[in-house]
Protein backbone atom coordinates (compact mmCIF):
# COMPACT_ATOMS: atom_id res chain seq x y z
CA UNK A 1 0.00 0.00 0.00
CA UNK A 2 1.33 3.43 -0.96
CA UNK A 3 1.27 6.15 1.70
CA UNK A 4 0.34 9.38 -0.11
CA UNK A 5 0.23 11.39 3.13
CA UNK A 6 4.01 11.64 3.16
CA UNK A 7 3.90 13.13 -0.34
CA UNK A 8 1.14 15.59 0.52
CA UNK A 9 2.87 16.89 3.64
CA UNK A 10 5.91 17.98 1.65
CA UNK A 11 3.87 20.28 -0.55
CA UNK A 12 4.17 23.86 0.65
CA UNK A 13 2.09 25.81 -1.80
CA UNK A 14 0.79 29.31 -1.26
CA UNK A 15 -2.94 29.55 -1.82
CA UNK A 16 -3.86 32.29 -4.25
CA UNK A 17 -6.54 34.75 -3.19
CA UNK A 18 -6.66 36.94 -6.31
CA UNK A 19 -9.52 35.39 -8.30
CA UNK A 20 -7.86 36.20 -11.65
CA UNK A 21 -4.67 34.41 -10.61
CA UNK A 22 -6.76 31.59 -9.18
CA UNK A 23 -8.52 31.08 -12.52
CA UNK A 24 -5.18 30.66 -14.27
CA UNK A 25 -4.25 27.79 -11.95
CA UNK A 26 -7.41 25.78 -12.66
CA UNK A 27 -7.26 22.56 -14.64
CA UNK A 28 -9.79 23.26 -17.36
CA UNK A 29 -10.66 21.79 -20.73
CA UNK A 30 -8.67 23.08 -23.71
CA UNK A 31 -11.78 24.66 -25.27
CA UNK A 32 -12.18 27.02 -22.30
CA UNK A 33 -10.22 30.17 -22.94
CA UNK A 34 -9.49 33.19 -20.81
CA UNK A 35 -12.13 34.95 -18.75
CA UNK A 36 -14.43 37.33 -20.58
CA UNK A 37 -13.78 41.04 -20.15
CA UNK A 38 -16.96 41.47 -18.08
CA UNK A 39 -15.92 38.60 -15.80
CA UNK A 40 -12.47 40.12 -15.30
CA UNK A 41 -13.96 43.50 -14.46
CA UNK A 42 -16.37 42.04 -11.90
CA UNK A 43 -13.65 39.95 -10.23
CA UNK A 44 -11.18 42.84 -10.13
CA UNK A 45 -13.80 45.21 -8.66
CA UNK A 46 -14.84 42.64 -6.06
CA UNK A 47 -11.27 41.77 -5.09
CA UNK A 48 -10.10 45.38 -4.69
CA UNK A 49 -13.21 47.08 -3.30
CA UNK A 50 -15.82 44.62 -2.01
CA UNK A 51 -13.91 41.59 -0.72
CA UNK A 52 -14.75 42.23 2.94
CA UNK A 53 -18.41 43.05 2.33
CA UNK A 54 -21.08 40.52 3.11
CA UNK A 55 -23.89 39.52 0.74
CA UNK A 56 -22.42 40.80 -2.51
CA UNK A 57 -24.67 40.68 -5.57
CA UNK A 58 -23.27 40.08 -9.07
CA UNK A 59 -25.55 41.19 -11.89
CA UNK A 60 -24.77 40.16 -15.47
CA UNK A 61 -26.78 39.10 -18.50
CA UNK A 62 -27.78 35.49 -19.04
CA UNK A 63 -24.85 33.33 -20.08
CA UNK A 64 -22.16 35.78 -18.96
CA UNK A 65 -20.61 33.46 -16.37
CA UNK A 66 -22.07 34.43 -13.00
CA UNK A 67 -21.66 30.91 -11.65
CA UNK A 68 -17.96 30.84 -12.49
CA UNK A 69 -17.48 34.27 -10.92
CA UNK A 70 -19.27 33.18 -7.74
CA UNK A 71 -17.20 30.01 -7.48
CA UNK A 72 -13.95 31.93 -7.96
CA UNK A 73 -15.01 34.39 -5.24
CA UNK A 74 -15.85 31.55 -2.89
CA UNK A 75 -12.58 29.70 -3.53
CA UNK A 76 -10.69 32.94 -3.03
CA UNK A 77 -12.28 33.43 0.41
CA UNK A 78 -11.68 29.80 1.34
CA UNK A 79 -8.01 30.14 0.34
CA UNK A 80 -7.83 33.19 2.56
CA UNK A 81 -9.10 30.97 5.40
CA UNK A 82 -12.46 32.69 5.56
CA UNK A 83 -14.76 29.71 5.51
CA UNK A 84 -18.25 30.10 4.07
CA UNK A 85 -20.87 30.81 6.68
CA UNK A 86 -23.01 27.91 7.74
CA UNK A 87 -26.77 28.15 7.67
CA UNK A 88 -28.52 27.77 11.00
CA UNK A 89 -31.99 26.39 10.64
CA UNK A 90 -34.47 27.25 13.44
Amino acid sequence: MVDFNSKLLNISQESKIDPLELYETLDRASDKGPLREAQQEVLTEWHTNHRTQRDTIVKLHTGQGKTLIGLLMLQSLINEKKRPRTLHMP
